[in-house]
């Protein structure tokens, strides 16, 4: 359960709800973003304001299916094409945070996570003078659909079981003839 604090709560019931959502990625320099208009400083980090040229997808909490997200940033212009397109993204962690804003003094309150996954698919329109960067990611729980692989290897079982050295032999024994004698040799 999630606690507000007496500024936040009168913040929500006043008329005006100064509120912005954070974005987070974990790429080689780590990129903060915010869909204010201004940029904003929140607990060390430094977010860029992207106003109207940015655009993340609604958060969609579904008990039976665990659903990606979309985030696209327009307006990027060409000369920074190059840097979207050499930046590895898939498998580096994103964050969405929603903050609420002070009424009065625009000071930011604490930011809330509201969505945290990995990057998967960046895909680039490239205008004339202008690009879009679109970028989907999926939700963390889906780690939690993917099964553990486990191998049958000596490594693995001391691994779990440590001390056992049953399977230290297994390799030695990879391709090797086994010749079985006849049943005529146990007769005698």
């Amino acid at each position: 359960m999630r606690t507000l604090s007496a500024g936040e709560i009168a913040a929500l019931s006043s008329t005006v709800l100064p509120l912005m959502i954070l974005v987070e990625m974990d790429l080689t320099s780590p990129l903060y973003l915010c869909t204010g208009g201004i940029n904003i400083t929140v607990g060390g980090n430094s977010y860029t304001g992207v106003g109207p040229l940015g655009r993340v997808d609604a958060v969609q909490d579904s008990p039976a299916e665990i659903k990606p997200l979309s985030f696209q940033l327009s307006g990027v212009p060409s000369s920074m094409i190059s840097l979207a397109l050499t930046e590895p993204l898939q498998g580096k962690a994103i964050r969405v945070k929603s903050l609420l804003l002070d009424p009065a003094t625009y000071q930011p309150f604490t930011p809330r996570l509201r969505w945290q996954g990995r990057g998967d698919i960046m895909t680039i329109a490239d205008g004339p003078d202008t690009a879009t960067v679109s970028v989907n990611a999926e939700h963390g729980a889906i780690d939690l659909l993917r099964g553990m692989p486990s191998y049958w290897s000596d490594s693995e079982q001391r691994r779990l079981f440590s001390g056992d050295p049953s399977l230290q032999y297994l390799v030695d024994q990879v391709e090797q003839r086994v010749v079985w004698p006849a049943a005529s040799f146990f007769r005698k």
